[in-house]
């Protein structure tokens, strides 16, 4: 659930807004005037609804209802329509494709051993691996092929139980049983959430082995609506399922981009032999140690497989590239309802992207992808994370990016995305990364600023109106008031050793345990006997843990309990997990934990409040465990899911589960559901007045909330002052220096 931020996305927003000052970009992608994206779309659906879009298309990995009974004259639940108008089914009819069509028989004749000593890297190290064999297929040139059996026992560690009878692969892990047809291409999962876990209820957001402080509720019970089971049509996707030597081999992201996609545990790059973690290279890339992870072993055994001594990909391979993404995000992308998207196949192809992501330039590609994830998804949790591809080092092409520049723009939708001129000519430097080139193509071009911009600027805003030397996180006392500010929800459970309940919660602790943090907040605003208000700051907050969430709710609670509610888009399972968090460790979850009737709560947030900041606020209001105070949070209601392409790309995009309430009347997320108490900022001039990092400010403001005021108020001559100073801070994050006095 965390906003997951570019090295470069400073300098593409700068391209983005500086384009639009310049008289380019001028709009919204999706919508005119104030209305954005999310509010121009309809409701979400009831929970567990099925969809009713009798245009639905015949690609789709969708979720289907045994029990269903379809009317005269329909298709079966599970089954498309017979559609004349739709799309060809993935895989049919690219008349340079040379791969053999999915379905038809493929001779024994045609298989044969890659590679007899691949190996899987689970985690960072090198030394550490699983062996299994690569197959090859006559047909799929460098698609690497896997027994299933070798997949899911890697992936399960040996938990399930596989039978294989009549090219028919049954396993059973968690209560979950998944059936691989060679016959027919096809993969059904009858409870896909528990192979996530079983714990609380399937698919729990919370593992089983992250119970320490927190530990499901014994007084409130939890619950799930029904779930839908799950078939994947592997024909769809060009993606064959062989029956052999007692077992199915498929491509391996055939496997990866379902199981590992199901189970947030797509993490592996196929290097030509040798299958890496390329999460665990991401994970550790920042911006002040990327040039010694590039350095490191890990990424050269990454990028120095076969694959790295080749400028381009067969036709084959760039195929199952495209497909395997489709496949993916057909499966577990959270917002495709709001994005009018029925399958990725017919959405790449109705934007003109899908001959670039067929490209066997690998630097073409990417060129799309960058456009998908920091562009047309628009929201804060999809972004490309890296830009490296086991294959050799290749610049991007300008004339290449050009060239799918013009074909997107002309397409019917593609059209929505440009503003009717073309923007400034921007200037690119030889430090420029390949985001920045990109997009600053696509803005010379007239893309229109997209709605997650906004976002991005209240991120920069407040973390360069910041005070020196402030910290991460912090508490702060004025009068009656107590503050805690914290800028990331982590929790270190898994890692931690030895528990809490051995060691309390020390100060070297709370950088990486927002339980330790609050604890130890909690030992000294006790000591306070003046405080009756406690603000939890998460105005400069872009989200982070879901268990960190949860364990700052616990002590917001009255008694400890946290109602983490969610919407599963695969299953259409609506879910509310009930935990206890034991706030004060004494080992037993009563009504003794959380501090909600000693203090009176409030939450302050910013539009750069996102995901879990997003949500804290939320859950809070809904179950009355604390008033909202600021301006409005920035949204962010999908956990976030891992995507790694067939080049070695890795990217974070909306995943499969949506946080929210049911109504009654339906499921409805939080995206945009906080309402303030207080509002502290009436107009976007009063930004810099607002008392973002000033503890005597936040205090002043709850002091008004308790005298019955619903929002601030400033004197002209404060707000005549702040819109200078605003504009004036906003030429400076686009880099347009000030007016000489």
């Amino acid at each position: 659930m965390e906003f997951k931020k570019l090295i470069s996305i400073g300098l593409s927003l700068v391209m983005i807004v500086s384009a639009a000052g310049c008289g380019g970009a001028t709009g919204a992608a999706t919508s005119g005037g104030d209305t954005t994206a999310a509010e121009a779309v309809a409701a979400e659906p009831a929970a567990g609804e099925a969809e009713a879009d009798a245009n639905a298309d015949a690609n789709a990995a969708t979720p289907a209802d045994a029990n269903a009974e379809a009317p005269a004259g329909e298709a079966p639940a599970g089954e498309a329509p017979a559609d004349a108008n739709a799309t060809p089914a993935a895989g049919e009819a690219e008349a340079d494709a040379a791969a053999a069509p999915a379905g038809e028989e493929i001779a024994q004749a045609d298989i044969s051993v890659k590679w007899e000593d691949s190996r899987i890297y689970a985690g960072s190290s090198l030394g550490n691996y699983i062996t299994v064999k690569t197959y090859e297929v006559k047909g799929y040139e460098d698609v690497p092929f896997m027994k299933a059996s070798d997949y899911l026992n890697m992936l399960y560690e040996g938990k399930e139980r596989i039978t294989v009878e009549n090219g028919v692969l049954k396993s059973e892990v968690n209560g979950s049983t998944t059936t691989i047809d060679s016959a027919a291409d096809t993969i059904t999962i009858d409870d896909a959430a528990r192979l996530r876990s079983d714990n609380v209820v399937s698919g729990a957001v919370v593992d089983l082995r992250e119970f320490d402080v927190i530990t499901p509720s014994t007084k409130n019970a939890s619950s799930e609506t029904a779930k839908a089971p799950v078939t994947v049509r592997l024909k769809d996707y060009n993606m064959p399922a062989i029956a052999y030597e007692d077992d199915i081999l498929m491509p391996f992201l055939g496997l990866q981009n379902t199981f590992g996609g199901l189970t947030w545990s797509n993490v592996f790059a196929y290097n030509g032999k040798d299958y890496l973690n390329v999460d665990s290279i991401n994970s550790n890339m920042t911006q002040e140690n990327a040039e010694a992870v590039q350095a490191s072993p890990y990424y050269k055994a990454l990028h120095g497989g076969p694959f790295s001594t080749l400028q381009e990909t067969t036709q084959a391979y760039a195929d199952y590239a495209y497909y395997s993404t489709c496949l993916l995000l057909d499966l577990t992308f959270g917002h495709k309802e709001e994005k009018n998207i029925t399958t990725f196949d017919e959405y790449f192809t109705r934007i003109n992207a899908k001959k670039s992501l067929c490209s066997t330039d690998p630097g073409a590609a990417v060129t799309a992808e960058v456009l998908l994830f920091n562009y047309l998804f628009d929201s804060g949790h999809d972004s490309m994370v890296s830009f490296d591809t086991v294959f050799g080092t290749k610049e991007v092409d300008q004339n290449v990016v050009d060239g799918i520049t013009e074909d997107i723009k002309e397409s019917e939708e593609g059209k929505e995305f440009f503003d009717s001129e073309e923007g400034a000519e921007q200037e690119v430097g030889e430090d420029t990364g390949i985001a920045d080139t990109i997009l600053g193509a696509l803005i010379e071009k007239g893309l229109n600023v997209p709605e997650v911009a906004p976002l991005m600027l209240w991120t920069m805003y407040m973390e360069s109106n910041e005070p020196q030397d402030y910290g991460n996180q912090r508490l702060d006392y004025s009068g009656d008031t107590a503050v805690i500010y914290f800028k990331k929800f982590d929790d270190d459970t898994t890692t931690r050793r030895p528990s809490f309940y051995v060691l309390g919660p020390t100060k070297e602790n709370e950088e990486r345990s927002n339980f330790a943090f609050f604890y130890n907040c909690f030992q000294d605003i006790k000591q306070h006997d003046e405080v009756k208000n406690v603000v939890i700051n998460v105005s400069n907050n872009g989200g982070g843990a879901a268990n960190g969430l949860i364990c700052v709710l616990g002590f917001l609670s009255p008694d400890g309990e946290v109602n983490f509610s969610d919407l599963d888009v695969v299953t259409g399972s609506y879910r509310e997990e009930r935990y206890h968090v034991d706030t004060n460790l004494d080992g037993i979850a009563d009504d003794q934990d959380g501090f909600g009737g000693q203090y009176n709560f409030y939450i302050m947030c910013s539009g750069s409040s996102y995901s879990c900041g997003n949500a804290l606020p939320y859950i809070a209001q809904k179950d009355g465990l604390a008033k909202v105070i600021g301006s409005a949070p920035g949204g962010g209601d999908c956990v976030v899911g891992n995507f790694v392409d067939a080049y070695g790309r890795n990217a974070a995009y909306s995943g499969l589960l949506k946080l929210g309430r049911d109504s009654g009347s339906g499921f409805v997320s939080d995206e945009k559901d906080v309402k303030l108490d207080y509002n502290m900022m009436p107009s976007i001039v009063d930004i810099s007045l607002v008392p973002w990092y000033d503890a005597d400010g936040i205090a002043e403001a709850v002091h008004n909330y308790e005298k019955g005021e619903t929002e601030a108020v400033y004197s002209e001559e404060a707000e005549t002052e702040a819109i200078t100073g605003f504009l004036e801070n906003l030429l400076g994050q686009v880099g347009v220096p000030a007016a000489a006095e």
